[in-house]
């Protein structure tokens, strides 16, 4: 048996890594502004420099930008990933649907056997939100997008009933921004199409059924990035 070294975390990591999630599930999209590092502070119970630490190392990454003047702040930066990065990006991409793919199908299947009436109004409320982003056109506003289906999955696994399903789930979300964040905003169509074959499984009560259309979703996900940004890396 081998024990690995016990080591102290910064309490600035601890901090980026709850903005850096934050930002990955689409609570804050580009253009938009972080609390000030006061609230920010306060709310996660760290000093200022703490938090003055962790937004430095987001804008860094390039994640960030830092606005002075009165109308200025955090702000969430557009993300394209330089072409000579797209083939990496995409190795990791898939890791993120593999890993998806070992989760969600099973989550799916669980809820469509153990949902109940309310959640089933939960899951009912979220689509209609996903419908009216899909509707509306919301490819100017990403970030929506992105909560709003973030929610979608989430809720998924909440009526799964598994708290480690939960939790993956948002693991593979928070993962899928940073490899392709910048092709988002040419998904959302396409991106919504399993949504109503995965709900009319689960409303069904129909395990087998939800589990594919899961499947049929996320491959589907992988399918367009590759080709949206093969297109991408030979345009350039």
């Amino acid at each position: 048996m081998r024990l690995d070294p016990v080591t102290t975390v910064p309490a600035y990591e601890l901090v980026l890594d709850q903005l850096r999630r934050s930002i990955n599930l689409g609570h804050f999209g580009p253009g938009d502004k972080l609390p000030p590092e006061r609230d920010l502070a306060h709310q996660l119970g760290v000093s200022r420099t703490t938090v003055r630490e962790a937004v430095r190392v987001l804008e860094g990454q390039g994640i960030v930008e830092v606005r002075r003047g009165s109308t200025g702040g955090i702000v969430v930066r557009e993300y394209d990933a330089p072409p000579a990065e797209l083939k990496e990006r995409l190795r990791e991409f898939d890791d993120v649907i593999d890993f998806r793919l070992a989760v969600e199908p099973m989550a799916a299947r669980l809820a469509a056997e153990r949902r109940t009436q309310r959640e089933l109004r939960g899951l009912a409320a979220a689509l209609r939100a996903l419908d009216a982003l899909a509707a509306s056109g919301a490819e100017g506003r990403v970030s929506d997008w992105l909560r709003a289906d973030t929610e979608y999955h989430l809720l998924i696994g909440r009526t799964a009933r598994n708290e480690r399903l939960e939790r993956a789930i948002e693991e593979g979300r928070a993962g899928l921004f940073r490899p392709v964040g910048a092709v988002w905003g040419r998904l959302e169509d396409r991106a919504h199409d399993q949504h109503a074959e995965i709900h009319a499984a689960i409303v069904d009560g129909h395990g087998d059924r939800a589990a594919a259309a899961m499947t049929a979703h996320l491959e589907a996900t992988r399918a367009d990035v590759h080709a949206i940004t093969g297109r991408e890396r030979a345009a350039r």
